[in-house]
């Protein structure tokens, strides 16, 4: 019998597996039976073996179902499923069932620039697994869209979206549909609304029967020179990527981008002149580097993230009843503020006073039993002293948001740390460690609760 591995860089969370082992049954026509999904941290001897078990979950000729987390090169895809008896080795590509990327923001919350900005994405994907199926996961957190008409910037995305072969869960998909020519997708772009006269507009001009361009700022500020206007660098990669999808092999230039050459010359390695490279996208006016190089491999094992211990402590929690209200773990998605009534609200960049920015967390949780919240910051080893430091500067949330919200909650912070081979707890800030072995430590003083959650799943 085979094992289900699911590689993720987020915290997975519950919904997210059950959408992809649904799916999963679908495509193989297996039968799913479900109890009730549990994530267990797997150990051995007390060692933390850096993956999970799924509980609660059961597929016919499905032995296990395992979940480890990785982290991308560039611009990994959320989950990555593979079928197959032993663990993939670190950068394999073999086996895969499928790719998918979950989104927790809707076209109502999203400024209707939430659906371009995963294109790179699925960019990347295709050049390193092209025939690999691929997904977008609207997860149970997005506000819903139901029975609103969706935008024009959310219907041209989504209609490039299933041009390139994506396939959509929880959406409606009854206004969508793939474009059918490249005269098709450019007049639909052309009818769209036009921003205001202080940004530049995306336009798309077929210019003969060889060059198509592409007018859009890339530079972030707009003088500054730069690449890193990032709903456009999605919506660019995702027109590109139609356009040749729907059999464009002539010129791709971008105009009026804003992108110095210095700043090209310098930077051979950006996201997006990656991106160049893999869909053969000139910018107007510039040359780009003649070394762009991409990544060998598409993803590694997560071994060198600060992410490792601070998900551990998330999930380990989890299992025992202690739930999340808050995260952001390093290279996942930023959640929403789980508010005690059971709503979501987003917690904006600046602070109440709106000037200094609103400092966050890697994850906030919540222990009911004992009445008491968790603030933690995650940290490697070898960056302690960043994390004492950063713990400080949790003002803002816990009084605007955690307090508001759990007014008879007692709030305490604290550092999780991963890396390094040391066999004690280095600091009374910190509240776990796990190193390189495996090997977990819990703080002698750290909540009762947070004791008993790793001594059930036999770390502590």
């Amino acid at each position: 019998m085979n094992n289900l591995w699911i590689l993720t860089e987020e915290r997975p969370k519950n919904s997210v597996i059950l959408a992809i082992l649904q799916e999963y049954c679908k495509l193989k026509n297996k039968e799913l039976k479900v109890s009730e999904i549990k994530i267990l941290p797997k150990a051995l001897d007390r060692k933390f073996l850096f993956e999970y078990l799924v509980e609660g979950a059961h597929i016919n000729d499905i032995s296990e179902i395992n979940i480890k987390i990785v982290s991308g090169y560039s611009s990994f895809m959320d989950y990555m499923l593979v079928d197959q008896e032993k663990a993939p080795g670190n950068h394999a590509l073999d086996n895969i069932i499928f790719l998918l990327e979950e989104t927790k923001t809707s076209d109502a919350e999203s400024r209707n620039t939430g659906i371009g900005q995963r294109a790179s994405k699925f960019a990347y994907a295709n050049y390193y697994c092209p025939d690999v199926p691929k997904y977008m996961l609207y997860n149970e957190e997005a506000t819903p869209d139901v029975g609103k008409t969706p935008t024009q910037t959310n219907t041209f995305g989504t209609n490039m979206l299933l041009t390139q072969g994506v396939r959509f869960i929880g959406k409606t998909m009854t206004p969508f549909c793939a474009f059918t020519s490249i005269d098709e997708l450019i007049d639909f772009k052309g009818k769209m609304h036009l921003p205001n006269k202080t940004n530049v507009p995306i336009l798309i001009n077929k210019v003969g029967d060889s060059k198509i361009t592409i007018s859009g700022r890339l530079s972030k500020p707009k003088d500054k020179g730069n690449i890193g206007h990032d709903p456009n660098i999605g919506t660019l990669t995702c027109i590109a990527s139609t356009l040749r999808k729907l059999g464009w092999d002539g010129k791709i230039v971008i105009t009026k981008h804003g992108v110095s050459q210095s700043y090209a010359t310098k930077n051979s390695n950006n996201k997006f002149i990656r991106i160049c490279k893999i869909l053969g996208i000139e910018l107007d006016g510039i040359t780009l580097p003649a070394n762009i190089e991409l990544p060998k491999h598409y993803w590694q094992y997560a071994m060198s993230s600060e992410k490792v211990a601070s998900i551990l402590l998330h999930i380990t929690c989890q299992y025992a009843g202690i739930h999340g209200i808050y995260e952001n773990h390093a290279g996942c998605e930023r959640s929403y503020f789980r508010e005690a009534d059971g709503s979501f609200t987003t917690l904006h960049k600046k602070d109440a006073g709106g000037e200094d920015n609103l400092l966050l967390p890697d994850v906030v949780l919540r222990n009911d039993e004992a009445k008491e919240i968790y603030v933690v910051e995650g940290k490697m080893f070898d960056k302690l002293g960043q994390g004492l430091s950063d713990i400080l500067g949790y003002d803002a949330i816990e009084n605007e948001h955690i307090k508001r919200s759990y007014p008879d909650y007692t709030i305490t912070r604290w550092v999780s740390l991963f890396g390094g081979t040391e066999k004690e707890i280095p600091h009374e800030k910190v509240l776990i460690y796990c190193n390189l072995y495996g090997d977990v430590m819990i703080n002698q003083n750290a909540p009762d609760g947070v004791k008993e959650a790793f001594r059930k799943v036999k770390l502590y």
